[in-house]
This record gives structure tokens, sequence and C-alpha cells, in this order.
């Protein structure tokens, strides 16, 4: 943007960012003085204005392109003569004043490109850092030196989690409570299964119940459980967990939307398949489309979620399930139980025992 001063005395500051060599130093009296003469002057050239002015004709033609590189003066273009028009011999070039509200107007469209410049700039930098941890990643070289490492982008993370499946010899484990992969054999995660399972390494996956309602996700599961891998559902699953060989695992970080923490300290890895095999004991073997155990163990889950006063939308998303599809569940419920309202479910709920 182009800074307002008092033009009587002073500096005025022309925006510095947008490249206007020697801004740093702003507009003198000395550029004002010559913006001003030259006000009154269609065309003004160094030598003319180095003259009138008492000026030296570096000094003269410093101001003249400071006034230019400012978008307050511009040179006078006297190629358009009519074709046919005598040659005049070769002149001085030759500079006019510009209104300073069309020279605002050209500072604010080189702001504008500076800072589309800029954030060009910092996602750059950005893939660059990105790119850099899958060189630091994929480097043999490369030793970790810490026992928790967060990995911002998802390149680095997929090199990673790549290359620690090529590497797991014994048993891989899967904490899966996001949303269904496409199952695809394209698809990175699922490749990775089938390989793992190609190479005898034993897998265990643990999903939502809600996986069993997605028939592409049913699929993917199906052709896991065929090539031999351990698949089982749960009504809410602790969090996202991949781990190989109980030497690493991959978390999801708490702050960073794309961010994943690698863990390789023993104790906290102990700790999660801790975890894990807790959930895992109590969840149910995929068979297929769901039961009536999963489906009541479902209901069950719903019916305590809304005795705690959960909303319906709040149910569907810790149940990874539509909120259409949830509202039908807690019709469902309610159906089994014999209760008209929420109320009454919770009341049933609270006691211990079904109705219906």
């Amino acid at each position: 943007m182009l800074q307002t001063a008092n033009c009587k005395g002073g500096k005025v500051g022309i925006l510095h960012s947008t490249g206007v060599q020697g801004a740093e130093s702003g507009l003198t009296p000395e550029h004002l003085r010559v913006y001003r003469w030259a006000l009154s002057r269609p065309f003004v050239s160094v030598s003319e204005t180095a003259d009138v002015l008492g000026l030296t004709e570096s000094e003269a033609r410093q101001a003249v392109e400071y006034l230019e590189q400012a978008h307050l003066m511009e040179k006078h273009d006297e190629r358009g003569a009519p074709p046919g028009a005598p040659r005049e011999p070769a002149r001085e070039t030759r500079w006019r004043i510009v209104n300073p509200q069309i020279a605002a107007s050209r500072l604010a469209a080189s702001e504008s490109r500076l800072r589309q410049s800029v954030v060009a700039l910092g996602e750059s930098r950005r893939q660059l850092d990105e790119l850099f941890d899958v060189y630091s990643v994929l480097d043999g070289r490369r030793t970790p030196r810490h026992s928790v490492e967060v990995f911002a982008g998802l390149l680095a993370v997929a090199a990673l989690t790549d290359r620690a499946a090529l590497a797991c010899e014994r048993e891989a484990v899967s904490c899966r409570p996001e949303g269904p992969p496409p199952g695809a054999p394209s698809d990175p995660e699922a490749a990775r299964d089938l390989a793992l399972l190609a190479r005898g390494v034993r897998l265990r996956v643990l999903y939502r119940h809600s996986a069993r309602h997605h028939p592409p996700l049913r699929a993917h599961l199906e052709q896991l459980v065929a090539a031999g891998a351990e698949v089982r559902t749960t009504p809410e699953p602790f969090g996202a967990l991949t781990a190989y060989d109980r030497s690493v695992g991959f978390i999801p970080h708490h702050t960073l939307p794309e961010g994943t923490a690698v863990i390789r300290d023993p104790s906290t890895l102990a700790f999660l398949h801790r975890v894990f095999d807790q959930s895992w004991d109590v969840a149910a073997p995929f068979d297929g489309p769901p039961g009536a155990a999963v489906q009541c163990e479902q209901h069950d889950t719903i019916l305590r979620l809304l005795s705690e006063g959960a909303r319906d939308e709040t149910i569907a998303r810790r149940l990874g399930m539509s909120l259409r599809t949830c509202r039908r569940h807690i019709a469902e419920a309610f159906k089994e139980m014999g209760a008209q309202s929420r109320f009454q479910a919770g009341y049933l709920t609270g006691r211990g025992g079904r109705t219906g």
C-alpha cells in the first residue's frame, strides 16, 4: 500500500516490499521537488531536470528512476508515430507524471503479487520439508535418534509405514476406527495388508461394527480374511494404531491434522499392545454382515450413550455411522426395549434390562 504523509517536508514511505530499489529511504524531499516540478510539464528528461533544478545528472537520474519504480512516473513511449511520418533524431528518454491514485493501485497490485509469491514460497518450503522427511526415512544411513518422532506430511508417513511393513517378519496389528478405505487393489493400505499376509506375517485388524454395514469395506475385510488375516469389530475402538513386530508403532498426532507420531520406545509399545489386546479380546470376529450378537452389542452401546446424554450426532460420530443409520438403530433399540421416549429408554437402561 501507499503510505500517506505531509508532502511539505520529511519522508514518505512507499511500499518497501514491492521491490522499489532504494525504497528503504522513503520518498525524500528531493524526490517530491522533482515530482512537483514535473507536474508543470508534459514530459521531462534527466538532463532537463538537472539543469532546471540545479542537480547533478546523477542526482536527477536517481530521483527520476526512483519515481518511476514507485509508479509515480513512467517513460513516454514515442514509438506510436503515424506511418510515413519523418523520423526524428534519437532523443533522450523522457518521462511523464502518473496520478498518485494510479500509482497506489499499481503498488497494491504489486503487493498482491508479492503476497502470492510469499504464500507460494511457504508452500514450496513445506513441500521441501516433507520431501526431506521422506529422504530421511528412506536413507539407509539414517538411524532414529528418538523413541518418539513426529512426521507432519503424508508422504513421509507413507514411506516410513511401507518401510516398516517390508521389514515386518512376525506380527502386525492395526486398529482402524476412522472412515473405511476403498479396499481397491491400488489402495496402499490394502496392498500392504495383502503383502504381509503373502509373506506369512500374522495380521490382526480391529474395525468398528459399522464396517459390517459398509459393502465396499465388508468386501475388503472378506478379502483379508480369505488371505489369512484375523479381523474383529467392536462398537468403539480405542483409537488408531498400527504396529509391526512390536518394534515400531504409528499413532495420529494429537494436534497436526496429517501428523503421525512414530513410536519406538519398548515400554510405550508394550502398553499400546496391551490396550490393543484388551479391545481385541472383547471384540466380535468378523464373519460377514452383522449377526444378532453384534446388533445387540451395538444397540447396548447406543443406549448407554443415550443414557449419558449424548446427542444423535455424537453417537453417530463415535460409532462411525451416518446420522440416518444411527437414528434407525436408535429406533430399533427403543422397539427392542419397549421404550417410547429417550427418558424411558434411559430409565430402562439404568435398571440394566430390556423389556422387548
